[in-house]
């Protein structure tokens, strides 16, 4: 009993404090206590749970916050801060665009955070996973760091802006023989 308890409260504190070396992509919930119920198709060897519904209760309180949530703590690299009295918003995304133009594999952000202008770029998991790009934007970027910032779920798989619609290829007329 005392073993399960102590098990649950290491995967809860693990699940909500530990870091990874990438960012993994949202899967949709697993009821994880509801899997090991079921039987295996392998052996057919079952788990029995015998412990306090309060645990079950609390992992899936911790489920519903992970839902709600949808951002993580992770790094990015920037490159500018810029005091935003008597700035040029146009002169920022055109140093942003300019950026993504260098660097077409990382993308950049420009975010307002009182009284400053701020341009970071990349998404990234840990500081040691921002080191190899903060090594290849330093050639061009000397002032480049890395900070800890927020990032949010929808801000890594954008939707692809188009304009026109995709247009299929010509069809080409065969002639077939009469009937």
């Amino acid at each position: 009993m005392k073993s399960i308890l102590i098990v649950t409260i290491l995967f809860i504190a693990n699940q909500t404090w530990a870091q990874t070396d990438s960012i993994t992509p949202v899967k949709p919930a697993v009821d994880f206590l509801q899997q090991l119920s079921q039987a295996d198709s392998v052996t057919g060897g079952q788990v029995t749970l015998h412990g306090d519904p309060k645990i079950e209760q609390l992992l899936k309180l911790q489920l519903s916050i992970n839902k709600k949530e949808q951002a993580f703590q992770g790094y990015r690299i920037q490159i500018l801060s810029s005091s935003s009295y008597n700035v040029n918003i146009d002169t920022l995304k055109s140093y942003t665009q300019r950026f993504e133009e260098e660097f077409p594999d990382i993308r950049a952000y420009l975010q307002y955070t009182d009284p400053d202008f701020k341009i970071r770029v990349g998404n990234f998991r840990t500081r040691i996973e921002a080191i190899p790009a903060l090594k290849r934007i330093r050639k061009k970027y000397a002032g480049a760091y890395p900070v800890k910032t927020t990032i949010y779920l929808h801000e890594l798989n954008p939707v692809q802006k188009q304009d026109t619609i995709p247009t299929l290829p010509p069809i080409h007329s065969t002639s077939f023989p009469p009937r």
